[in-house]
């Protein structure tokens, strides 16, 4: 992963893989019950969280608007797919899923921050009122995944 100016407040970046805990078997997902994740951590969300009654439809669960996309980018990509995004009105979580290298510019109003992965498993989780662009420098899978926590409904 390479980065390039100040990381901007809610935004978080790094490597999925690196931050497993070795020591101890698990499955490498991000929703369910393990305790190496920490609770506070913006990539977990306790299978606890979720409630309600699912076969009536009266559930009430944890995130709303929950949008899920896998994509394999070409860098001959159409430019505007990834240029002029509107500004974030929940969470999103980016990851590389495969080898490749995919950039991701957020724009603040001091300078913008860039950060590209390099490396599968490398990923940005950001929330609300960030905008954004991304570009692919090369060929990347890349999964994205989009929800409204709670709170911002």
């Amino acid at each position: 992963m390479r980065e390039v100016g100040n990381i901007p407040k809610g935004v978080e970046v790094g490597n999925a893989w690196a931050n497993r805990c070795p020591d101890i078997p698990q499955t490498n997902w991000i929703i369910g019950m393990f305790p190496t994740i920490p609770t506070e951590s913006l990539r977990y969300m306790p299978q606890s969280d979720l409630k309600g009654d699912l076969d009536n439809g009266s559930a009430e669960i944890a995130v709303t608007d929950l949008c899920v996309k896998w994509f394999i980018h070409q860098p001959d990509d159409p430019p505007e797919w990834g240029i002029n995004k509107p500004l974030s009105t929940g969470c999103t979580m980016a990851m590389l899923t495969n080898e490749g290298e995919f950039e991701i510019t957020f724009f603040t109003k001091d300078q913008p921050y860039i950060v590209t992965f390099t490396k599968p498993g490398d990923f940005a989780v950001w929330g609300a009122g960030l905008g954004h662009s991304w570009r692919p420098l090369k060929r990347s899978s890349t999964l994205t995944v989009r929800w409204k926590p709670k709170d911002l409904r």
